[in-house]
């Protein structure tokens, strides 16, 4: 692991260090210190390193060091975080603050596996996989602790669980002592100050591996050939050889010696110093390049075992691409639900849900009762995608009951993604850039529509926000695609339909909105009044306020009560659920704000899931 290198692992994972070390310990100093220790344990175990993504194990060597700080920490009050906070006025800075100093007070109280595991799932994004490796737990035992904790966290705040995990996510933390570049500096500093200055020398004499060693017979055998080859040709030419023996010792002892010792042949048949020489050097030569041939023998067949290791693994790995995600974007690429599901599982099984919904619909248009068979194969086929739907709720963020998660642009880019691979008509790479936009703009506007939220925003007004961003990007995702991939996806008597379409965003609405069904505007009227009645326990000196407020929800939806069969009322449309949904949300503000109602009828009309779907029956 060179400098540089080091130096990215540092780089990469320094900011989220620090508010790891922040959420773990609420001192500041501490938590400088931890950052510190890390980093110098980093640089003693370069060599760990992953060349990828270092901050799983860079956050698994964090967590140690927090641990060693809290089991030396004195009994002594920790210095309070004083955080910057952005909001424009002074009035909600220091709600923001006192909401954020509650967390961390009521995140301090948990149980420590219960903090840490929520600290690097919640807090610094690790997925639950990777958080595991870093605490060296069981995935199953990590995820019960975070299912544990946020209980604890969301029964001690009296906090709903979608604002728990985004208070979590924004939880604020302040920069170093002495700033962030200062302290980045100084640590990086003291870590590489930790590496031995004799490392070098070290690396030097260290044993060489059979490959180094393969390496430096090849350079050997080729330099060693060129050199055994010249005293051969010296041999073989009587210009070129060198003196005899006792002109070489002459040589050395000097011009004197030459003078005072007379000549003497070699007597007759003594080999020469050049024959030896030349003799060895030629011995040398030929082991060399006997080596360097089997070296070489081996390799080829090293090759060649390889190659077929690959076919073998060829279509094990096309198989593997299968049941990955073709998409990641977004905040939620990472979580297990998205990147240790079976996408090609998921796509065929969704397929034939959506084929089931379909024959049962042909059946009830005929006036006939669908077959018992399509009836199981529905059932057994929708109890797999669920799979998905279990490994996701109340991860991915919705205002839906139900279903936000399979509407999610995510889940729906993937599940288009396999089952376009699957018949042959797969993405193109410009697609799928434009898709991946597309997701990070839905999820850019869902934060800002969710900016706008106070604590008397309806959750009808969140969920219609919801609703018509999810409907843009499928309209915008079905623009993408050529006519052949639509026809594959798109079965026009059932696109964007409720309870038939199965990408739709109506399929957030389905099990939890009311249909109102009646003979005309009037008696649905009624039947609206005796519902909100009935579920908000005011009594009749309320009607004079709400009459008012129910004849302008009848004019709000009178643009989708065109008359329907008693069969297809259920089936309405994405526009439908469109008109119904801001009629809702209309009739919820008003009610809010001009109804007298009991604390618990005003929390549970903000908190409700109702939208209410009118349908004049034929």
């Amino acid at each position: 692991m060179d400098h540089a290198a080091l130096e990215r692992c540092f780089n990469l994972c320094a900011e989220r260090a620090w508010r790891l070390a922040c959420a773990l310990l609420h001192d500041v100093h501490e938590a400088q210190d931890c950052v510190q220790q890390a980093f110098m344990a980093a640089a003693r175990k370069a060599a760990r390193i992953p060349r990828d993504d270092p901050w799983p194990w860079f956050s698994a060597v964090l967590v140690n060091e927090a641990r060693n700080q809290r089991r030396k920490r004195r009994p002594a009050m920790a210095e309070e975080f004083e955080m910057t906070d952005p909001a424009p006025g002074p009035d909600a800075s220091a709600q923001r603050r006192e909401r954020s100093e509650q967390l961390r007070r009521e995140l301090d109280r948990l149980p420590e596996a219960e903090r840490e595991a929520i600290a690097l799932t919640h807090i610094t994004g690790l997925t639950h996989a990777e958080a595991a490796l870093a605490l060296g737990l069981p995935v199953k035992t990590l995820s019960s602790h975070v299912s544990r904790g946020l209980e604890r966290l969301r029964l001690r705040l009296n906090s709903k669980q979608e604002s728990l995990m985004a208070s979590l996510a924004a939880l604020p933390v302040m920069s170093p002592p002495g700033g962030w570049e200062a302290a980045l500096a100084a640590w990086k500093s003291t870590a590489f100050a930790t590496l031995a200055p004799a490392g070098a020398a070290a690396i030097t004499g260290a044993i060489m591996t059979k490959k180094v060693l393969v390496a430096c017979g090849f350079a050997v055998a080729l330099g060693v050939g060129f050199g055994g080859g010249w005293y051969i040709e010296r041999a073989s030419r009587p210009e070129l050889q060198p003196a005899t023996q006792a002109e070489q010792i002459r040589h050395e002892q000097g011009g004197a010696a030459q003078s005072q010792q007379p000549e003497r042949p070699a007597a007759p048949g003594a080999p020469l110093f050049r024959d030896n020489a030349s003799q060895a050097a030629g011995g040398e030569a030929e082991r060399l390049r006997n080596e360097l041939a089997e070296a070489t023998q081996q390799r080829d067949q090293a090759q060649a075992r390889a190659a077929r290791l690959e076919a073998e693994l060829a279509p094990l790995r096309a198989e593997q691409l299968e049941r990955e995600p073709a998409f990641t974007f977004g905040r939620y690429g990472k979580i297990d639900g998205v990147r240790n599901s079976n996408w090609k599982e998921l796509a065929s099984a969704n397929k034939i849900v959506v084929e089931c919904i379909r024959e049962i619909r042909t059946a009830q248009r005929k006036g006939e009762q669908p077959g018992r068979e399509v009836q199981v194969r529905l059932q057994r086929y929708t109890e797999m995608v669920r799979k998905y739907e279990y490994e996701t709720i109340g991860v991915i963020l919705s205002f839906a009951r139900h279903n936000g998660e399979l509407t999610h642009p995510l889940t729906v880019a993937n599940l288009f993604a396999a089952e376009l691979a699957q018949r042959e008509l797969p993405l193109t790479e410009a697609q799928r850039k434009q898709i991946e936009t597309l997701g990070l703009k839905f999820e850019t506007d869902f934060e800002a529509a969710q900016v706008r939220y106070g604590n008397t925003t309806p959750r009808c007004e969140k969920l219609l926000d919801e609703y018509l961003l999810k409907g843009a990007f499928m309209d915008a995702l079905y623009d993408l695609l050529d006519a052949a991939q639509r026809a594959a996806l798109i079965d026009p008597a059932t696109h964007r339909v409720a309870f038939c379409d199965l990408h739709c965003p109506t399929l957030m609405l389905i099990h939890t909105s009311p249909i109102l069904t009646g003979q005309d505007a009037a008696e649905l009227q009624q039947k609206l009044h005796d519902l909100l009645k009935q579920r908000y326990r005011f009594d009749e000196s309320q009607d004079a306020v709400l009459a008012p407020l129910l004849a302008s929800w009848a004019a709000d939806v009178s643009g989708m009560l065109a008359p329907v069969s008693q069969a297809e009322h259920r089936f309405y449309t994405y526009d439908q659920g469109t008109i119904a949904l801001r009629a809702t949300v209309k009739l919820v503000c008003s009610m809010r704000d001009q109804l007298v109602l009991s604390e618990s009828a005003r929390a549970a009309l903000l908190d409700s899931y109702d939208v209410y779907v009118p349908r004049v029956l034929q």
